[in-house]
């Protein structure tokens, strides 16, 4: 699971004639900080201003110093054109951190997605130590997951036929097939220690990602199945056809809610194995609370923090009521999340699924990890451990992205380079070639 507050999604249009898009992004600027939120309102595209209105943006725009200090200004803005769609990026500069505001406009000059990103970090991916390039190679393919068409990488090592394969699921928001965060790519990390010690994987930009625009307009239908579920399936058959792989062990890791998916995949598709990284165990509804609790109390909690977390616990308990999340607007519900997310959420269970599995399943977790913490993996334990074939392994200096750090974690921590602690690629490895 992605850092909250790492982007506050907002689908509208913006529309205003005799501007180019990065002057119609800095109007918008303008105009939220001003206030003018009805102005706003009305350079919305009819077909989501239905979906957003003023006092939505108000409470969105309003609620952003509470994380991140008050906005001061905005510097580079920059542009980029993909086929129809043209983004521009503008840089705002808050009194704590500094957010890419993200615009893609479509040919009619219409905004079709609005976003805040961490900007890119300065520092380089930095490969790890255990990286051995001699060891395999990697190829860039398609993956073909219904309508969509994810880029992905298969990561091969060298001189191995059917090696077993590891299938990663990212986290979740839109994420690439690394997983990046800041200047870190755990999921790379993983891949390449993996390739180098005799064991294949095969990675994939989320449809979140490649598809934001699009998937942003269909935002009240979208769940798991569409976030997680069968994108993974897709990518086990991809293995099961191609010729390099077609008789090797499949094996599935998930890291966050990629993990809490991992058991309702092997459930649907013939899997050897799971590994669960940083899984949450108990429901994703309550470790909203958590997360927002933890980081608030980073320093002391002010009046506004502890309103904002009863207003979340009001919102968890919407999520808890059929009856009432049946009705629920995305305002009124965790992270503004439409009604539809949270429904997937509470029809799955992702202990009671892993219960059934006749796969084995290891189970990972860091100690310092505040996004899933070690309450989750206590629960995984205590519930799967009357299983032999599971392993549970815990370790003590690593975080939510399972790279070393000292004292409590913070969301600062993710800005720093860093690699996957090499003790855990080596576990993943011991436990696959056991199983």
């Amino acid at each position: 699971m992605k850092l909250l507050f790492s982007h506050f999604l907002i689908f509208s249009t913006l529309f205003v004639t005799g501007q180019t898009n990065k002057e119609r992004s800095v109007s918008l600027i303008n105009k939220l900080q001003r206030g003018q939120y009805d102005s706003c309102q009305v350079m919305f595209d009819t077909s989501v201003s239905n979906q957003i209105n003023s006092e939505m943006l108000k409470n969105i725009w309003e609620s952003i110093p509470k994380y991140l200090g008050e906005y001061k200004s905005y510097s580079e803005i920059n542009s980029e054109k993909n086929d129809s769609v043209e983004t521009v990026s503008v840089r705002c500069v808050f009194a704590k951190t500094k957010m890419d505001l993200k615009l893609s406009y479509n040919k009619a000059q219409k905004i079709i997605g609005i976003f805040f990103v961490p900007p890119k970090n300065n520092l380089a991916y930095n490969y790890p130590e255990y990286y051995k390039s001699s060891k395999f190679y990697e190829s860039k393919l398609t993956l073909k997951s219904g309508k969509y068409e994810l880029p992905a990488i298969l990561c091969v090592p060298n001189n191995v036929t059917n090696p077993p394969v590891v299938i990663l699921i990212a986290g979740s928001g839109p994420n690439d097939k690394d997983e990046t965060i800041g200047p870190n790519k755990p999921l790379k990390d993983i891949a390449v220690g993996l390739a180098s010690n005799g064991i294949a994987s095969i990675r994939y930009d989320k449809r979140t990602l490649t598809y934001k625009s699009e998937m942003g307009k269909d935002l009240e239908k979208i769940g798991i199945n569409e976030e997680v579920i069968e994108d993974a399936i897709c990518a086990v058959k991809t293995i099961r056809k191609n010729p390099l792989t077609a008789k090797s062990k499949i094996y599935i890791i998930g890291h966050s809610l990629g993990g809490m998916c991992a058991p309702l995949i092997a459930g649907k598709i013939k899997t050897n194995g799971v590994i669960l990284m940083a899984a949450n165990a108990l429901p994703l509804e309550g470790l909203v609370v958590k997360q927002y609790t933890y980081i608030f109390s980073l320093d002391s909690l002010d009046a506004q923090e502890k309103k904002e977390i009863e207003n979340l616990k009001s919102q968890v308990k919407t999520v808890k009521d059929p009856k009432l999340l049946k009705t629920a607007t995305a305002d009124n519900l965790p992270l503004n999340l439409p009604a539809h997310y949270w429904e997937s959420i509470k029809k799955y269970n992702q202990v009671t699924a892993a219960k059934k599995l006749k796969q084995p399943i290891l189970v990972l977790q860091g100690e310092r990890d505040y996004q899933v913490t070690m309450a989750d993996f206590d629960l995984w334990k205590s519930t799967l451990s009357t299983n032999s074939k599971n392993t549970f392994i815990s370790y003590a200096a690593l975080n939510h992205l399972f790279i070393k750090g000292e004292g409590k974690s913070t969301p600062a921590e993710y800005d720093k380079q860093g690699n996957v602690e090499e003790k855990v690629i080596t576990d993943i490895i011991e436990w696959i070639k056991a199983n």
